[in-house]
């Protein structure tokens, strides 16, 4: 147990958490602004809140604040900017994502006994907190914050200086449990003209309800699309109108990525057939929340937009969010955002990532994972379908895997990759060799549409190698030259050993002389393959067949482009293709290329529950 120390004690607590209107995901978000309205207002009185000692409280906070940091201030500073933090968050989200706050004021010694902090002051802070008469005078105004302090911090601080209000403060009774006494309640946050309306407390009377006070919502009624409660709402009619007719007719080539780069991971995707421009996009963005940063998806979606029109259009768009940014209070939010986010590449890929591992009981059968990216610089892609399937059917769950994929890029004109991640025991599968749309009956070679891929689960899983892992690949990027590649069974390093060979800085891609043994054996020698992926190469390339001499004539070609390493996978697809102009061109079609970006990684630190099919 710590020595007792003075300090100053601020409590909150979300007025009506608990509400059983408010779905978990409404309390999370609830949770989160409250910290982010903490940050706010703490950093804005000019208090550092990491020096604070914090306890979560579920529905609140315990901070104590250090003694280096005067009441005054405290009292002073900290409850207008939690009103003003306060108002900006509610300002951009929906009903039953805004909340009010009770703040509890005292001051007194503390101790902290290994499990938490203690005191008499802290409990009376929690007391106060929960006193009825200040409750419900919250609840029967419209203000925002109700401001508690107790009888001994109003008097030594609030009573005697003018800049505090103390005559803005009202006496209230409490008794809470074994407490009683006399608090000090000032109701702060005025409703402002347009405010969005706020979630109403649940009416605990049997009796008829009580009509909701004005700018508050007494039910949750099931919301049509059309209905909005968010930011938007304050957008005049007419401007409305005229946004709606100008998205309608906008054509916008990546809509698809310019959706889901505005939605993030935390909102679903529509329907294909439920989207077809701009305007069902923005409308759609329109039921959903902001995020941490406070800027509500449909209005990054316009800023996203504006950014890739041309001309005068992109600029008209982009001066009417400027000025609805001082409206909304977002300038500083969308400021930072234009800064901080990665432009849309010139050629971007998009990735369908298929895991393939085998069942540990039956090996006639293995668990099939995928994660589609639908936005090329969002990573990582969510987890899609898992599914148990037998080893005879792989190919053609592969085949549905990428129709479905197919099924959801289907406005983007942007080129995609298939990539396999495979335990070193299924190397073997001839994934390049195989076909989709079987269900036509003159299956493709996948080869001819995707780069195909080969990746790792050994080393996706092996986090201890991923430092050496970044380091090579970002030494390739920076010199991608071919003659970083190292050829297995090399006379000039062949009395040394492979790992000892592969440590050398120098090298960043390994061709070996066979392909790796599913289950290698002790007495086989070195294994090649474990000292490439020890070692950190981010590149290793084989071929079942091909004898020295051809597959270094193939390599040769294969790294020939101007940017070398760089333009490997681009380079191994071409070379694949039937009109390929290579001498015994067949060669390329089973050239297994692992390239292996470690910035690209998913993260596999739970189990994935396959369906039986």
């Amino acid at each position: 147990m710590t020595a007792p120390g003075y300090r100053t004690i601020v409590v909150v607590d979300v007025v009506g958490f608990t509400d059983p209107r408010r779905t978990s995901e409404d309390r999370s978000a609830v949770r989160h602004g409250l910290y982010q309205i903490l940050e706010t207002a703490f950093a804005e009185s000019d208090i550092d809140l990491g020096l604070c000692d914090l306890e979560d409280r579920g529905d609140g906070a315990l901070i104590l604040v250090p003694q280096q940091v005067p009441r005054r201030t405290v009292a002073d500073r900290l409850p207008d900017r939690i009103v003003a933090a306060l108002r900006r968050y509610n300002w951009t989200r929906k009903a039953w994502a805004q909340f009010r706050l009770r703040v509890g004021l005292n001051s007194g010694d503390v101790v902290h006994d290994g499990n938490g902090w203690l005191g008499t002051a802290i409990d009376t802070a929690f007391r106060i907190l929960d006193c009825p008469d200040a409750k419900a005078l919250l609840t029967s105004s419209a203000r925002m914050v109700a401001l508690i302090s107790s009888e001994s911090f109003f008097q030594e601080v609030i009573a005697g200086d003018p800049g505090t209000f103390p005559e803005s403060y009202q006496q209230v009774p409490v008794t809470v449990k074994t407490y009683t006494g006399t608090a000090h309640l000032r109701l702060l946050g005025e409703p402002t003209a347009g405010e969005p309306p706020t979630l109403a407390p649940v009416a605990t009377s049997t009796s008829a309800p009580k009509s909701a006070p004005t700018g508050t919502l007494a039910t949750r009624p099931p919301a049509p699309p059309s209905s909005r409660g968010d930011v938007l709402e304050v957008i005049p009619a007419a401007e409305l109108r005229t946004l709606r007719d100008h998205l309608s007719v906008t054509e916008v080539p990546r809509l698809a990525i310019l959706l889901s780069r505005a939605a993030g991971p935390a909102i679903p995707l529509p329907r294909r057939e439920d989207v077809h421009d701009a305007w069902e996009a923005f409308e759609y963005l329109m039921d959903f929340n902001a995020g941490p940063d406070g800027i509500p998806p449909a209005v990054l979606f316009l800023e996203l937009l504006a950014g890739e029109l041309d001309g005068e259009a992109g600029e008209a768009l982009a001066h009417w969010i400027g000025e609805q940014a001082g409206r909304w209070r977002l300038g500083p939010a969308l400021e930072k955002q234009r800064l901080t986010r990665t432009p849309l590449p010139d050629e971007p890929h998009l990735h369908l990532t298929l895991m393939v591992d085998l069942d540990p009981i039956d090996p006639s059968r293995c668990v099939l994972a995928s994660w589609r990216q639908d936005d090329p610089e969002v990573w990582p892609p969510p987890l899609g379908g898992v599914r148990e399937v037998a080893m005879e059917e792989l190919e053609y769950r592969v085949d549905e895997a990428i129709l479905d994929a197919e099924d959801a890029w289907w406005e983007q004109g942007t080129a995609a990759a298939v990539e396999f991640v495979l335990p070193r025991t299924l190397l073997h599968l001839p994934v390049l060799r195989w076909r989709k749309e079987h269900v036509s009956g003159k299956p493709h070679p996948l080869r001819y549409d995707y780069r195909i891929n080969i990746r790792s689960l050994e080393r996706m899983r092996a986090r201890y190698w991923h430092r050496i892992w970044h380091r090579r690949w970002d030494s390739m990027l920076e010199d991608p030259s071919a003659d970083r590649l190292h050829y297995s069974g090399s006379s000039e390093f062949e009395e040394h050993p492979i790992d000892a060979v592969l440590s050398d800085p120098h090298w960043v891609g390994l061709v070996m002389r066979e392909k790796p043994a599913a289950r290698p054996e002790a007495s086989a020698g070195p294994d090649e393959f474990l000292a490439a992926l020890r070692c950190g190469l981010p590149v290793v390339l084989w071929h079942p067949e091909a004898g020295p001499e051809e597959l270094r004539e193939l390599l040769d070609w294969v790294l020939g482009g101007e940017s070398g390493f760089i333009d490997l996978p681009a380079r191994r697809k071409l070379a694949g293709l039937p009109t390929s102009w290579l001498p015994g061109d067949s060669l390329a079609h089973d050239l297994v290329v692992m390239w292996e970006d470690p910035k690209r990684v998913i993260v596999l630190d739970q189990p994935l529950i396959p369906n039986r099919g």
